[in-house]
């Protein structure tokens, strides 16, 4: 993971690819993203029970990120998958 002050000093970076400019994402989003239960209550004693709750909140607030490209976005078949699993009792 690198981090860059601005989306110009990470296009002047020797490593940049336009191809996979739907990575990129602002470190306010990725706090946000990390400050979910799926990540704080790793520690919790009832967190595999709980972990299909969890991985529900992360993909909810994986869709409200503002500048979260489709890299980071599951697609309608990967939610629906997932969906079919919980109601299945597979997670």
């Amino acid at each position: 993971m690198n981090f860059f002050r601005s989306e110009e000093h990470l296009r002047r970076w020797e490593g940049y690819q336009e191809k996979k400019k739907e990575g990129i994402i602002s470190l306010d989003s990725l706090m946000q993203l990390f400050a979910g239960p799926f990540f704080t209550n790793r520690g919790g004693p009832d967190y595999v029970s709980r972990q299909s709750e969890y991985m529900a909140d992360f993909m909810g607030e994986l869709d409200k990120l503002p500048d979260a490209g489709n890299y980071w976005k599951l697609s309608s078949f990967e939610k629906a998958a997932f969906s079919l699993a919980m109601k299945l009792g597979l997670m």
